[in-house]
């Protein structure tokens, strides 16, 4: 994505594809993180209906504080002259401000990590499970690293959280990035003399 598309993203209304296939509007990014940083609007109902008010996300509150020190520090260094007004009208005149090819690559690449930060911290994604013990055949290594990760992964889950169809998994080396899905990973667990798919969710 461009540098426009991640502001975009952060201070617009935006189309997402849902759970459903489909794809929805969805708020700006940064109005949702400004929501689980105000009380009672922790991502879900609640605190308006005189019942205990959902905590503030702590978590939140030093993302958005590291997001708007960030893009002033940002607009410093790159212009010499610090920013006066709202974080979203700095972002918004970003595409525009930016001196060079170089500060634009580098504003895009510190938007897109933002947008993923906020996305990580509102919307947990349920890690990949191990297959510990399984070789990958693509690089023939059960464990990487110097850490001696365990190389394949299975991705299980979908974007609520919840069991994926065995047709949406995936499985991955995160040694040689070798990576299966659809019906290459019913082929491939079984070459890896796991009996049934569920046998792979143990971990």
């Amino acid at each position: 994505m461009s540098l426009r598309d991640n502001v975009h993203q952060l201070v617009n209304e935006h189309m997402k594809m849902g759970p459903d296939g489909k794809a929805h509007m969805v708020p700006a990014l940064l109005d949702e993180l400004r929501e689980a940083v105000t009380p009672g609007h922790a991502g879900q109902a609640g605190g308006s209906d005189g019942g205990p008010p959902i905590p503030i996300n702590p978590n939140a509150v030093d993302l958005l504080a590291k997001i708007e020190n960030g893009a002033k520090g940002d607009y410093w260094e790159m212009l010499g002259v610090a920013w006066p007004g709202t974080l979203v009208d700095l972002l918004l005149q970003l595409p525009s401000g930016a001196p060079n090819a170089e500060w634009e690559a580098y504003l895009e690449h510190v938007l897109l990590d933002w947008i993923d930060e906020i996305v990580a911290l509102l919307w947990p994604v349920k890690p990949r499970r191990k297959l510990f013990g399984k070789t990958c055949p693509a690089c023939g290594l059960s464990l990487h690293g110097d850490e001696r990760a365990v190389c394949l992964t299975l991705g299980c889950w979908d974007s609520t959280g919840e069991l994926a169809r065995i047709g949406e998994w995936d499985i991955r080396c995160e040694g040689c990035e070798a990576a299966w899905s659809g019906d290459q990973v019913a082929w491939l667990l079984r070459a890896l003399d796991t009996p049934k798919p569920e046998m792979a969710l143990v971990s």
